[in-house]
């Protein structure tokens, strides 16, 4: 592993663990197993690391929630598809999840960051499209339509993880066909 990636890895442990105010670069230099000459090298300063995680996060969480993405499959399966990876890969990633909402919507993140890390998730205004053109959702921008269906999937998995729920299957199909019914004409 490249010392990039060991510092974004460490800093993401630490700043979830223990909180960006009490997370000190040199502590990310120590648990990346680097110098601090290594992370100044990469990184000006706390808020870049969290850029790059962010960047990082959202690059890895596009590639696993598009990889089946086909726009001649109909908007109700490619939701249902997206939307239950992206649970999936938030479950599977207690970490990354937690950074995600935490960070997502931060002063901290760049408005460039911002725009580099989103421009991998442009299908989803492309579903929402679609289901716009075919009357399938209410009279809302796509953009409205993402962010709210997003922070409906992120309130819920983190009420699930405060409270230690189990997110089976049928919970999961249950809830996406809720998401689904919230946003429908």
């Amino acid at each position: 592993m490249e010392k990039r990636e060991k510092i974004l890895n460490a800093a993401l442990e630490l700043i979830i663990r223990r909180g960006l105010q009490h997370t000190p670069m040199s502590q990310i230099a120590d648990k990346a197993g680097v110098g601090m000459g290594s992370v100044y090298k990469r990184f000006k300063n706390k808020e870049d690391i969290v850029n790059g995680i962010y960047v990082k996060i959202k690059t890895e969480e596009a590639a696993l929630i598009f990889v089946n993405y086909d726009k001649r499959n109909s908007v109700y399966d490619t939701f249902y598809d997206v939307y239950g990876r992206m649970i999936d890969y938030f479950l599977q990633n207690p970490l990354k999840f937690n950074f995600i909402s935490q960070y997502a919507f931060s002063p901290i993140i760049e408005k460039t960051t911002q725009k580099e890390a989103m421009a991998r998730f442009y299908s989803f205004d492309e579903m929402y499209a679609r289901g716009l053109e075919q009357g399938l959702f209410k009279d809302l921008a796509s953009s409205h339509l993402t962010y709210f269906v997003f922070g409906s999937i992120c309130s819920w998995l983190k009420c699930a993880s405060e409270l230690q729920l189990t997110v089976n299957p049928e919970m999961k199909a249950q809830f996406l066909q809720m998401a689904w019914d919230s946003i429908k004409k």
